[in-house]
């Protein structure tokens, strides 16, 4: 073990060594330096890492290098597309400008020792006789493998530390989305009670990242995703380009101070996504090469609410219990976070929809590309932009977000035309997924339940919870592929209703295999009859859950072609359905 190396000879410059993986498109992986990074970007498709959530906060790292290399203040709006449209047609970015950045503040990128480590608090140490953490405090361990994170048990052993390259992807991911919960002191934090370091009061205690649900465009290649997500001003709203004072914490001249700091604002994108929301040091063994431990505090902290005009990267939703409770006079904006388990396709409303009546909400790398497309940016000789990939990442936590629970990371293929408001299928696609809960959350669910009781089964209500959770876990599952393909194949040459009726079909069919699949596996008789314990003289047989289970999807989702009708359907189409227990 080795104390830190502050002050001692700066070693490891990111802005030189190979640390970012990236896959390029001739699918090779390779770990690259930022250099290297900004100019094959035309070259890389994908960043990668050591899971998934690392990408999104190394894509916002490199969105603020973007900003910052490029700076101009005073640009007008029309010169700032002008500049962006340039380089799109070239489809590179011009080296000179980001090597001159990265040259510049060269000093400012060393992962260990020197007066200013990146990321870190130079001088951090803990109050009393603790020196440091192990390194596995900074790796996210969740034990969920079907959720793609990564899980420390799948490591080789910790003791020896991790390199050089993964310190510097975990320490981004760190200040991105560490957990809260109880701190141990640092030196100089003015916060401490009894002896530990709480979130603050009333402030998101995660990273920032892990407050919101972060939304990405993404291209062909890297540059054209760091591209269609360097958002230059939001349309209605504010100039997000050539703000001087929106510097990142390579650019201050004075380091970080242990304590905690309250933002009130966020000074531009650049301060969004580059939130030092810990006070972190690494400790490297005494060969340099590589991180052995860690110490790690609570650092900057912002409100969520009302950060729009500088947060790009999320939807947002206007919150009445908010409002009360902060007493505004107005509903502020919350972040709209993701929900683990859930398809990204059931919850595309709020990144693709606008309400005509209330205020967009849609996260603004959306309304900077629908802008784009206005203005003829995207329009090029070599390649037109037709497809566009949303990419949905976050975490999610348990236990006063003191753990990780599990991970997002999900992605659609979209017609380039659903970044415009006007575009007709969107109405069609929030419909359809609408239509589809309904017909799971409420039909198929009271089918089992139905058959269930007609079993007489007597195990009650939370035995029949689980079962309705499987069959509708498996019912989702099975829908995935269909509306994968069904909204990557939806251009502006479909017509939607059409389009929407064969869609809305297709879920029909494969909901009522479903359901014949979980009646042909059943123990219940098709006349056997038995009544709900609650209600004595509601019987219900299996024939009778059939004839409902289907009266309700042709409610929810519309009949079939007539050579695919069942008689059963009409008979009960007017019957109140029995919901069972629930």
């Amino acid at each position: 073990m080795t104390e830190s190396n502050d002050g001692a000879q700066p070693w490891f410059n990111l802005v030189d060594e190979p640390w970012i993986a990236c896959v390029y498109v001739d699918g090779h992986v390779e770990d690259v330096s930022l250099k290297t990074l900004f100019r094959d970007a035309p070259r890389i498709r994908a960043l990668s890492g050591d899971l998934p959530q690392q990408v999104m906060a190394l894509l916002r790292f490199l969105l603020a290098i973007l900003y910052r290399a490029f700076l101009d203040e005073g640009m007008s709006r029309e010169d700032m597309r002008s500049m962006w449209k340039h380089m799109w047609e070239v489809a590179r970015f011009e080296e000179g400008y980001i090597e001159e950045y990265l040259d510049a503040f060269h000093d400012r990128f060393y992962l260990i020792g020197g007066d200013h480590p990146f990321y870190q608090t130079p001088g951090l140490a803990y109050a009393g006789d603790k020196t440091m953490d192990p390194i596995g405090e900074m790796i996210a361990d969740v034990p969920k493998p079907e959720k793609f994170l990564f899980a420390m048990r799948s490591l080789p052993s910790l003791d020896d530390g991790i390199d050089l390259a993964q310190a510097a992807r975990w320490l981004i991911f760190a200040q991105a989305y560490d957990v809260a919960g109880i701190k141990s002191p640092v030196v100089g934090n003015t916060h401490v009670n009894k002896g530990k370091v709480y979130a603050p009061k009333g402030l998101p205690g995660t990273g920032w990242q892990g407050t919101i649900g972060t939304i990405a465009l993404e291209g062909d290649t890297l540059f054209e995703t760091l591209m269609l997500n360097w958002c230059l001003y939001i349309p209605g709203g504010a100039d997000l380009f050539g703000l001087a004072d929106d510097v990142p914490p390579w650019e201050r001249d004075e380091a970080p101070t242990p304590d905690m700091r309250v933002l009130s604002s966020f000074t531009g994108p650049v301060g969004a996504f580059t939130m030092q929301s810990r006070r972190i040091l690494l400790v490297p063994n005494e060969r340099q090469d590589r991180i052995i431990g860690m110490i790690n505090c609570y650092g900057d902290a912002i409100a969520a609410y009302n950060t729009d005009s500088c947060e790009t990267m999320t939807a947002w939703y206007a919150s009445i219990p908010q409002q009360k409770k902060l007493g505004l006079g107005a509903p502020p904006l919350m972040p709209t976070t993701h929900k683990a388990g859930r398809a990204l396709w059931r919850g595309l409303t709020p990144i693709l929809s606008v309400d005509p009546d209330a205020r967009d909400t849609r996260p603004a790398v959306v309304r900077w590309a629908e802008e784009l497309q206005e203005r003829r940016c995207l329009d090029r000789d070599s390649h037109t932009l037709s497809l566009v990939t949303v990419h949905a990442q976050g975490m999610t936590y348990g236990t006063q977000s003191s753990v990780y629970e599990s991970g997002i990371d999900d992605a659609v293929d979209l017609n380039a035309a659903f970044v415009r408001r006007d575009f007709p299928a969107i109405a069609t696609v929030v419909d359809v997924v609408s239509a589809t809960d309904e017909a799971v959350e409420k039909s198929l669910s009271v089918f089992i339940t139905n058959l269930r009781v007609a079993a007489g089964d007597k195990t009650g209500n939370d035995r029949m919870k689980t079962v309705r959770e499987r069959v509708k876990e498996e019912a989702y599952s099975r829908l995935d592929g269909v509306f994968r393909d069904r909204l990557a194949a939806f251009g502006p040459d479909r017509d939607c209703e059409s389009y929407r009726r064969d869609w809305q079909d297709d879920v029909h069919r494969i909901l009522l295999d479903i359901g014949r699949d979980y009646l042909r596996n059943a123990d219940v008789r098709a006349f056997s009859e038995h009544a709900n314990g609650a209600i004595g003289s509601d019987w219900m047989s299996a024939a009778r859950a059939q004839r409902i289970f289907r009266a309700q999807l042709n409610r929810i989702l519309g009949r079939l072609p007539q050579s695919e009708e069942s008689p059963a359907a009409d008979e009960t189409a007017m019957e109140p359905a029995y919901e069972g227990v629930r």
